[in-house]
């Protein structure tokens, strides 16, 4: 049987999906993250409801890290895998990477894009599922500013760049029709993504508790991977925790999605 490859796998909807899967007993998780403690941890808790997994500690802050993991995934991994894209950032201020380029931007957009693109020209994929958020529907992209963070936001930039991976990933479908892609907003989970100190950030997990707990959206999560199908052929659909929903209007509008296209490919050769 195919490997299922999950980042962010050490926390929250990760850490909860790695365990629902193990308990099926059925395809070998490779579990990233940069946590390694962590992620041994759960490789032990996985072995003891009888699964399997093995820890690839990796980490998706710059383009050269990113490509360095998916260089080692594409040695370990079996051809036909499964990619879920679980990581993300939601950050509380404007941080750069040495690349000069938004943090957030980099883990959620381009760093990705980096990683998959090893396993892609290694042929092990045969389906991708992107963990994304309902947010996107907020989200708005300047070319000339969102990668560099000269808009950023507490709440938009994750918004933005949550967008621009969605958008990419459907180009990434209609790019190689071979693969099976879907991009979903999981639910409104209790984890600790987008935590803040102080004031605000001890009202904000007052609200996260009657959030779901990330044990339910793990099983949603589950159901949704043993499908047979989520998308036809060079398309990827965007679903709402299980449902199909029509895109959001603003990754329907072409200027955003050429806009999006070109400053990805444009930072991804340089």
């Amino acid at each position: 049987m195919a490997d299922l490859i999950l980042t962010g796998a050490s926390r929250g909807i990760g850490h909860a999906l790695a365990l629902a899967l193990a308990e099926k007993h059925g395809a070998r998780l490779v579990l990233v993250a940069r946590d390694r403690a962590r992620l041994e941890a759960l490789v032990a808790a996985i072995e003891q409801k009888g699964g399997r997994a093995i820890a690839v500690p990796g980490d998706l802050s710059t383009k050269e890290e990113a490509r360095a993991l998916g260089q080692r995934l594409a040695d370990i991994v079996t051809p036909g895998s499964t990619l879920i894209h679980n990581a993300g950032l939601w950050p509380s201020k404007r941080v750069l990477n040495p690349d000069g380029l938004e943090a957030a931007f980099v883990v959620n957009h381009l760093a990705p894009l980096v990683m998959q693109q090893a396993l892609l020209e290694a042929g092990r994929l045969r389906r991708i599922m992107v963990v994304s958020a309902g947010l996107i529907i907020k989200g708005h992209f300047d070319a000339a500013r969102t990668p560099t963070g000269e808009d950023f936001s507490s709440i938009r930039t994750y918004c933005n760049t949550k967008l621009c991976f969605a958008l990419a990933m459907r180009d990434v479908a209609t790019a190689h029709p071979e693969l099976d892609v879907v991009v979903l907003h999981p639910g409104v989970v209790r984890t600790d993504l987008g935590a803040r100190p102080g004031p605000i950030g001890w009202l904000l997990s007052l609200v996260k508790r009657g959030w779901e707990a990330p044990e339910v959206c793990a099983a949603r999560l589950a159901r949704i991977l043993a499908r047979e199908r989520w998308s036809p052929a060079g398309e990827a659909r965007w679903l709402v925790e299980e449902e199909e929903q029509p895109w959001p209007a603003v990754a329907e509008d072409e200027a955003t999605r050429r806009a999006v296209r070109d400053t990805t490919a444009r930072l991804l050769s340089a």
